[in-house]
Parts: structure tokens; C-alpha cells; sequence
């Protein structure tokens, strides 16, 4: 038998129950141990994801630090400029001379005293006349102002070439065309002093002049006498030349040269 209400209490129950079924959303159904797995698996890609950023940023971090620490070692360790040796000074120039490729022919015919003094550089004249057969050979001398410039000057023995006859003329003193040889006179340095010679300014001391004669066929620049020289000139010079510095050399005598050319142009 049913109690009165009863059934009317138990309806009320079940459809009280219902009701709170009703209000939940189908994702509040879902939402179980499936879903608590879902969210500690982004949690923990988040948490490796936050790793590997920290770690790239450690390694760049320690990179540069290691870097800074290289560069502060090779600053501390570089020696400073005031410490370090001055550099070498810079070649001299090179004096002129023979051409490291030998003697080179000139590109047309002898004309002028000048161009016999090239003989004494590297050049000679395929044209010249050749220097062969019975003497007298024509000679013309070619001395070096000083030891360092290229500057030369003719010399002439004037008792050879013009205190004997025309043929002694034309050989110690002939035209620049006719000369067969040519004798260089170069000053190459200082020797013992000898005395000072009182100058305008003062005095500067005459010492021994060294020099070196070289005398070469003019066609073919062929080497046919060189010797070394000393001064016997003693005397001080009239004329202070230009390039002397601060030092006088005693000059070659005219008699020495002549000695020393006479079996060549002569004999």
C-alpha cells in the first residue's frame, strides 16, 4: 500500500535529480581523467619549451663572455706602442749605375761628350768606331763630380793634347765621334787627412781622394783597364766644388792619368 504523498515525495526526488543533470554542459561531462592528462601534457611542453630557451640563451651568454675574455687576454698580452721597436727605416735609394740587365746600346750614334759619358753608366754605340789596329786610339776623359750624384764632366790633359802635335791633339782631345775609348774617373771615398784648407766660411780638411778608373771600348763597352787611384794633389783647390759637403779630396794629377792611359792610347 501506498503511503499517502508518497509517491508524490518520490516524483519531486527524481525530478530534482534531473534537473541537475540538466544544468551541466556536455563539456562539464568530458571533462574527466582524460582531460586532467590533456592539460599536464601542455603543461609539460611548456616546461621543455622553457628549458631550451633558457639554455640557447645560457650558451649565447657564455660564448660572449668567453670571447670578451679572449680579446681582454690579447689586449692585456699586446705590447703598447711605446714598448714596441720603431720600424726599420725605409732602403736608400739606389745610386745610379750599370742597369742589372748589363749594358744596354744606345738608340742612335755618338754626338756630343755627353753621350760618351753614358759609357760610364751601361750604354755604348754600335756605330762608334771600334777600338782595333795600330795606335793612336782617341780617348776622352769622363770624371764624376762627386761620389754620390750622376753628374760627369769632360777632362782633357792639356799638356798631351796641346803641347805636341796635331795627331796628339786629335787623340787626347778628339771630337765626341772619333773616340774609340773612354776612361772613367769615380771618386769612391776618402782616405788619411792631409791638411785644412781655410774657405770663406772657415776651414775643412783635405783628406786623400780614392778613386777608381775604368776605361771601356766605346762600341761595345768592353772593360779594358780598371785600377784604383790615389790622389797626389795635395794642394788646396782654388775653387771649393759644390758637391765637396764637408770634406776636400785631393784630386788626380794630369800626369797620372796620362801615365796610366799612354800604353792604351799610344802604344
Amino acid at each position: 500500500m501506498r503511503q499517502p504523498g508518497g509517491d508524490e515525495a518520490g516524483t519531486e526526488a527524481e525530478g530534482s535529480g534531473l534537473a541537475a543533470l540538466g544544468g551541466l554542459e556536455l563539456g562539464d561531462l568530458d571533462a574527466g581523467p582524460g582531460g586532467s592528462a590533456g592539460e599536464a601534457g601542455r603543461s609539460g611542453r611548456s616546461a621543455r619549451n622553457r628549458n631550451l630557451i633558457v639554455s640557447t640563451l645560457l650558451t649565447a651568454l657564455l660564448i660572449a663572455c668567453l670571447g670578451t675574455a679572449v680579446h681582454l687576454f690579447l689586449r692585456i698580452n699586446e705590447p703598447s706602442a711605446a714598448g714596441r721597436p720603431p720600424p726599420p727605416p725605409p732602403p736608400p735609394p739606389p745610386r745610379p749605375g750599370p742597369s742589372s740587365g748589363g749594358p744596354q746600346p744606345a738608340g742612335q750614334s755618338v754626338r756630343t761628350e755627353s753621350d760618351l759619358g753614358q759609357v760610364c753608366a751601361d750604354k755604348f754605340y754600335p756605330s762608334a768606331p771600334r777600338y782595333r789596329g795600330s795606335a793612336p786610339h782617341p780617348v776622352l776623359i769622363s770624371e764624376g763630380e762627386d761620389a754620390v750624384a750622376d753628374s760627369r764632366s769632360t777632362r782633357t790633359l792639356n799638356r798631351a793634347a796641346f803641347a805636341g802635335s796635331a795627331t796628339q791633339r786629335r787623340t787626347w782631345a778628339p771630337g765626341p765621334e772619333r773616340a774609340q775609348i773612354v776612361a772613367c774617373l769615380d771618386l769612391t771615398g776618402p782616405g788619411r787627412k792631409i791638411r785644412d784648407c781655410r774657405t770663406g766660411d772657415g776651414t775643412l780638411p783635405l783628406v786623400e781622394g780614392r778613386y777608381r778608373l775604368s776605361v771601356y771600348e766605346v762600341a761595345t763597352r768592353r772593360r779594358l783597364l780598371r785600377t784604383a787611384v790615389t790622389g797626389t794633389d795635395r794642394s788646396c783647390p782654388f775653387v771649393i766644388p759644390s758637391g765637396s759637403g764637408d770634406i776636400l779630396h785631393s784630386a788626380v794629377k794630369d800626369q797620372q792619368l796620362y801615365d796610366l792611359l799612354r800604353d792604351r792610347v799610344e802604344g
